[in-house]
């Protein structure tokens, strides 16, 4: 893979200089504003380093699928942006928390604006940021687990496992320097396995495919070297128990400690969600991926979800974008997404119109 960094002063100079030296097929691997100072400029100019590499090797059309964007995710040291001063009218029949969440969080509300006298309804940012840590505190956003070397994911057709598994991949092979690996299930559907093969070529990890159970040892093992596996599983409907029964054939076969992350879309029906929930129980999952948190009309389902399940809730994903579209489920990163990305109205946090 060949790797060139570029100091700019836009992101639209560095993509032309990078699409001319090194070619079309050229992607974004990171970034990041930065200041370049000189003698007589302490303060320094703002400008932008940009990293983009390029497969020394091209990868053949027919089986490639479009060839995904990978940005390196900002560091958890990034200043938080600042609180906004200005009261939000925080009508008890149309905010969120209050329409779509359960009693025992109504009560908190009704006790927490007493508390601060706001009975008339008036939150800053700041009053509804604190709030709103205190809904999620002891919530599956607030609880997580250890993270283990081998972590599975499953979950029905459609919600987005193998984005997911490029953007985990991406995030700690970039991120956090760890060797990482790929292994995909997913024989079944067409393209999958060339999908994650395309990811894994990127970003320079090993990959292996398991046709069946027997083959998961003998994969597992060359993959010994690598800090994190991640392994993609079929994904099927959970009326389906043929095929659960399948999956978790395989995943009796993995002979170390794994963790299993159940993958879920925002934007799914209710019903069918608690389905999901219910019938993938078979698989033991240890923890949660809620997806398309982007897609979704409301937070409807998400409360739903805070307030019916006790596994915990370890990422959250908002777009297609490799890695930059997945965060660590906590009530701050939360909280910013949908203060950034939603309005309050009387169908609770929806998604702004930015046409």
């Amino acid at each position: 893979m060949i790797i060139r960094k570029y100091i700019v002063n836009d992101m639209k100079e560095a993509i032309t200089r990078a699409k001319y030296e090194l070619g079309p097929e050229a992607i974004i691997v990171s970034q990041r504003p930065i200041r370049v100072r000189k003698w007589y400029n302490l303060i320094g100019k703002k400008m932008v380093e940009a990293t983009f590499a390029m497969e020394d090797r091209p990868i053949e059309k027919e089986s490639a699928p479009t060839q995904p964007k990978i940005t390196l995710p900002v560091a958890n040291t990034q200043k938080q942006p600042e609180e906004k001063e200005d009261g939000i009218l925080l009508d008890l029949e149309s905010d969120i928390l209050y329409q779509f969440a359960g009693d025992q969080t109504k009560k908190r509300l009704d006790s927490y604006l007493k508390l601060h006298n706001k009975e008339g309804g008036r939150l800053n940012s700041k009053e509804r940021r604190e709030f709103f840590n205190i809904v999620l505190k002891g919530s599956p956003f607030d609880n997580k687990i250890e993270t283990r070397r081998v972590n599975i994911l499953v979950g029905p057709t459609g919600v987005g496992k193998t984005t997911t598994i490029a953007k985990l991949a991406a995030n700690q092979q970039l991120g956090y320097g760890k060797r990482v690996g790929l292994i995909t299930m997913d024989t079944y559907r067409i393209g999958a396995v060339e999908q994650l093969k395309t990811y894994a070529n990127i970003l320079g990890v090993p990959f292996q495919v398991v046709n069946k159970a027997e083959d998961m040892t003998e994969k597992l093992e060359s993959l010994k070297d690598c800090d994190m596996v991640l392994i993609d599983t079929l994904g099927t409907s959970p009326r389906d128990m043929q095929k659960l029964v399948e999956i978790k054939k395989n995943l009796n076969a993995i002979n170390e400690p794994s963790t299993t992350y159940l993958v879920t879309s925002m934007s799914t029906d209710r019903d069918i969600l608690d389905s999901i929930l219910e019938r993938y129980k078979m698989l033991r999952y240890d923890a949660m991926v809620i997806t398309k948190v982007d897609e979704a009309e409301n937070t409807r389902n998400l409360w739903h979800l805070i307030e019916n399940i006790s596994v915990p809730i370890h990422y959250f994903c908002h777009g297609q974008d490799v890695p930059e579209d997945i965060k660590e489920a906590t009530s701050d990163n939360l909280f910013n997404y949908f203060e950034e990305n939603y309005n309050n109205d009387r169908s609770g946090w929806k998604i702004k119109n930015n046409g």
